[in-house]
């Protein structure tokens, strides 16, 4: 860009503005006008809005990912870098993983014979799996977590965990009481490692099979054509138990190998060892990047909204809602809305919400770690009761995305972040 300030040119930089586009063109400014220009030019620059993810190869380099991920190979979303953001968290509580993925078996053969595993049963770390997605939520810092210790109790209390099932009444008891948004179900559909035509080493997987090697197998090597992992990502809302969004993702790794030393399968904890091998395996890949996949669909859908909160209570002139640190902070103000009376579907007995009537707002001046306190700006808080609901007046951050990739041609793959803005 080159402004012109009493008939003296002055050239400056090309400054990338929060919606991905440039200025540039040539303007005429007085000097006071151009120094506050120049002002608000570093400041947009220095809060410009990152991309929501990168992709990064093996050497490092980092390109944006495009907003349509459905084409990518499954190379790309192995290893993924999110974008940095300091906005509003949304408050979600991730249920148990649930597996439905078809049997299927493959065979080791050692000295002895042959040793037939069942990978569903064996081979499907339900645990891990929804350490590794809770884990990639929480690095996208688009998400506040609902620890599972208190989705496990809530759930327990409220008896919804014998069948595995959350019926969708009871999905917005869960809601509530957790104080979360929205609640993430993943299903596993299809697991395939799909080991037609690998050949084995001497392997130590003896506790992924029972114990049937014993000292059998040692060390683990193998390589596969090719590894594939579906999963269904829902998102639910806690209020109304409606299924807002779902997607199914898949994942192909292909000619993929492995090598490493025996015993990783199977150590302690939701994690540990395993994760370093299991990580390392065409199948273990192709998961994570199909959680990568999911996640980074998460955030297109919630990992921006605009944040609502619940009024706990109102004491004098004190309002308590049910938004902590993380979500809020001290000078936020929010727009008070009166709840009417709730409207119930008569056939499914769920909540169809009810009638919203603006009071004024509120501006919060303490925030604690599960609440936060506001005062009234210009609302009547006679009006307000428990249960009412409030909205965050900063509006949602937008979503910066890199530029589309084409199936045909490979030339902006692997494209840099400053190439991908001068494609703008």
């Amino acid at each position: 860009m080159i402004l012109i300030v009493n008939n003296i040119n002055i050239d400056t930089v090309n400054y990338d503005l929060p919606n991905g586009f440039y200025m540039r063109g040539v303007m005429k400014f007085s000097k006071n006008v151009f120094i506050v220009l120049i002002i608000s030019l570093f400041a947009v620059n220095a809060n410009a809005i990152d991309y929501v993810a990168y992709s990064v190869d093996e050497e490092g380099k980092q390109s944006p990912l495009p907003e349509v991920i459905d084409e990518l190979p499954a190379e790309e979303m192995l290893n993924v870098k999110w974008g940095e953001y300091n906005g509003n968290k949304t408050r979600v509580a991730v249920l148990d993983v649930k597996n439905e993925s078809k049997v299927s078996s493959f065979t080791v053969v050692g000295f002895t014979g042959g040793i037939s595993i069942d990978t569903v049963s064996k081979g499907v770390p339900v645990d891990g799996i929804e350490a590794i997605l809770t884990d990639i939520m929480l690095h996208s810092g688009r998400f506040r977590m609902v620890e599972r210790k208190e989705i496990d109790s809530t759930i327990k209390e409220q008896d919804f965990g014998a069948s595995g099932r959350v019926s969708k009444p009871s999905a917005a008891k869960i809601g509530k009481i957790l104080g979360a948004e929205y609640l993430i179900k993943a299903v596993i559909t299809e697991y395939t490692p799909d080991f037609k035509g690998n050949s084995f080493g001497l392997g130590g997987i003896g506790r992924m099979v029972g114990g049937k090697a014993g000292g059998l197998l040692g060390g683990l090597g193998y390589s596969s054509k090719k590894s594939m992992v579906a999963m269904n990502f829902r998102i639910i809302d806690a209020t109304t138990s409606e299924v807002m969004h779902s997607k199914q993702v898949k994942a192909v790794l292909s000619d993929s190998g492995l090598t490493f030393g025996g015993g990783g399968f199977g150590s302690g904890g939701a994690l540990g060892g395993f994760y370093s091998t299991y990580s390392k395996t065409p199948i273990g890949q192709a998961l994570i990047a199909a959680v990568n996949k999911g996640v980074f669909e998460l955030v297109k859908q919630i990992g921006t909204s605009q944040t609502g909160a619940e009024v706990v209570k109102v004491s004098g002139k004190k309002v308590y809602l049910n938004l902590g640190k993380g979500t809020i902070t001290k000078g936020d103000t929010l727009t008070l809305f009166t709840l009417g009376e709730d409207l119930i579907d008569p056939k499914t007995g769920l909540s169809l919400g009810a009638e919203e009537e603006e009071i004024g707002q509120i501006k919060v001046y303490k925030v604690k770690d599960k609440f936060s306190i506001a005062k009234t700006i210009d609302a009547d808080l006679s009006e307000v009761s428990a249960g009412d609901k409030a909205m965050l007046d900063k509006p949602a951050d937008p979503l910066k995305f890199g530029p589309p990739r084409t199936s045909d041609s490979s030339s902006n793959e692997g494209m840099s972040a400053e190439e991908a803005d001068d494609m703008f």
